[in-house]
C-alpha cells in the first residue's frame, strides 16, 4: 500500500504514546493507516515521541476506523502494530471478488467472530462459494435446472415451470444464505488454520536421470547409414 494514499485501506488506528498519555498529555497520538509501509510506522513513532524500535507496551490503539464489516469490535486496544499490519496486508491483497465474498460472509449469520478467522481467510477463500447473480429462490431454481442439463426447454414450456420450489429445495439442502452480495454457501472444503506451503516441483529420481543420459548417449553414438555412391557427374 502506498503510504501517501490514505483513501484505500483496510482500517486505520489512532495510536497513542502510553507514557505521554499517563502523564496527562491527552493529545499524544496520531492515525496510522493499515497496511502501512515500514517508513509509515517509523514516521508515526517519531510523531508521537517514540523510538524507532518501540515495543507494543509503549503504545496503545485508542480508536479504529474500519472498512470491513464486523472487524472493528475485534481489533485490540493493546496490540502489536506488526501483527495488525500482517492482518491488514492479507486482506488488502485479496482480489476484488474475494473481498466481495468476505463482505457477503460478514452480512450473513456465519460471519467471522474472531481475528484468527480474518487472518486465516486469505488461504481459505475456497471454503465459501458466492453466486453473485443469484438473489432469490427462483434464480437459484433456474440455475439448478440449467446445471441438470435442462437448458433446451422450449420457450413455450418455460412458463409452465415454477423454478422457485427447485431453488428452495437446493437452498435448504445446501443450507445456503441469500445476502446483499448474492447466494452464499459452504463448499465443503476443510478450514485450514495454517497457510499451506507452496507446492514444489518433484525432482526427477537419480535412476530416471541416468536412464535419460544413457538414451541420449546411445542416440549420439548411433552411426548414420553410409550414403549411396553415385557416378561422376558428366
Amino acid at each position: 500500500m502506498n503510504g501517501n494514499i490514505t483513501s484505500d485501506y483496510i482500517f486505520k488506528a489512532y495510536v497513542v504514546n502510553t507514557q505521554a498519555y499517563d502523564t496527562g498529555e491527552r493529545d499524544a497520538g496520531a492515525w496510522l493507516y493499515f497496511p502501512p509501509y515500514a517508513e509509515d510506522i517509523q514516521a508515526l513513532f517519531e510523531k508521537i515521541g517514540l523510538p524507532p524500535d518501540a515495543m507494543p507496551d509503549m503504545y496503545f490503539m485508542d480508536d479504529y476506523v474500519c472498512k470491513v464489516e464486523g472487524l472493528k469490535p475485534l481489533l485490540p486496544m493493546y496490540g502489536d502494530i506488526d501483527e495488525l499490519a500482517a492482518l491488514a496486508q492479507g486482506l488488502y491483497d485479496l482480489p476484488p471478488h474475494e473481498r466481495n465474498k468476505l463482505e457477503a460472509i460478514q452480512l450473513s449469520p456465519i460471519q467471522f467472530t474472531s481475528l484468527e478467522q480474518f487472518h486465516e481467510y486469505p488461504w481459505n477463500v475456497d471454503y465459501f462459494c458466492l453466486g453473485t447473480e443469484l438473489r432469490d429462490d427462483a434464480a437459484l431454481g433456474w440455475n439448478w435446472l440449467e446445471q441438470q442439463g435442462l437448458t433446451e426447454i422450449p420457450e413455450s414450456c418455460r412458463g409452465a415451470i415454477d423454478p422457485e420450489p427447485f431453488g428452495r429445495y437446493v437452498r435448504q439442502k445446501e443450507q445456503g444464505i441469500f445476502t446483499d452480495k448474492g447466494y452464499l454457501t459452504l463448499s465443503g472444503d476443510k478450514w485450514l488454520h495454517e497457510r499451506p506451503l507452496p507446492k514444489r516441483e518433484e525432482k526427477q529420481s537419480l535412476k530416471a536421470r541416468l536412464e535419460q543420459t544413457k538414451k541420449k548417449c546411445a542416440a549420439r553414438e548411433t552411426k548414420p547409414d553410409k550414403p549411396e555412391k553415385h557416378g561422376p557427374e558428366l
